[in-house]
């Protein structure tokens, strides 16, 4: 298949368009996430994702090219896929990008990013199975787009507590510049690098935000819960830049 449905569910309504929604906002500020867009039938919405992992041949057959999470890469099992649990660590998928990717610079610094925006934009399931390897018809090896990208802190429901810790720090709440410090350090970076990429990330999230929402319900209808995922991301930035 070309494409990637995700309807809702019984007790995640919102679950598509928060999905959608926030995953155009990590577009908004340049990281490279799926295309994804929301669609209604019959009163019921669905998140519809366009595959990175598939191409077109010359006879226009869609081919399969071979990708490999990090648990994969790592040598963890699937059900370790989160830090807690026994799973890889930030700094080991850090250094592991490094040591695969045929683009380390590139594609490192939006591994970075990626665990900021997942601090700032709420989402405490970024863990080593949402990231990948994509293996190239080219022979290069890179990261792939970000997926399951959502604002889990917007449902009550689910656990708060980042997939993969910063400094020691799982409550995204509770992260400050000493965290990231310690961050930049088990990676082998500079901190004030990280800081700055963090204090960065914070003020574009802030400048974009409130335009991503009103693009949103311009292209799919006023959807009132997307204020959940605004006032969470506009307070963690607020934190990050005081910070």
């Amino acid at each position: 298949s070309s494409h990637i449905l995700k309807f809702e569910l019984p007790d995640y309504r919102n679950l598509p368009a928060y999905e959608t929604f926030t995953t155009h906002l990590a577009r908004s500020i340049g990281l490279p996430a799926v295309n994804i867009e929301l669609h209604t039938l019959e009163r019921q919405s669905y998140a519809l994702i366009v595959r990175y992992d598939r191409v077109l041949d010359v006879q226009g057959e869609i081919q399969r090219l071979h990708q490999e999470d990090f648990c994969q890469a790592l040598g963890y099992g699937h059900e370790k896929k989160y830090q807690d649990s026994g799973g890889p660590s930030f700094a080991q998928c850090y250094r592991l990008l490094q040591d695969t990717s045929s683009d380390p610079a590139i594609d490192t610094q939006h591994l970075l990013r990626w665990q900021i925006f997942n601090v700032l934009a709420g989402n405490s399931d970024g863990h080593a199975k949402n990231l990948s390897l994509l293996y190239l018809p080219n022979g290069e090896t890179r990261l792939t787009p970000f997926y399951d990208l959502v604002c889990t802190r917007a449902i009550e429901r689910i656990d708060y507590h980042l997939a993969f810790d910063v400094g020691g720090e799982r409550n995204p709440g509770m992260i400050t510049a000493a965290h990231w410090d310690t961050l930049a350090k088990q990676c082998d970076i500079r901190p004030r690098f990280l800081v700055n990429l963090v204090e960065d990330t914070a003020n574009q999230l802030l400048e974009n935000v409130v335009p991503t929402k009103e693009s949103f319900e311009t292209r799919f209808g006023a959807y009132p819960a997307l204020q959940r995922i605004e006032k969470i991301v506009t307070k963690q930035c607020q934190r990050a830049t005081r910070a």
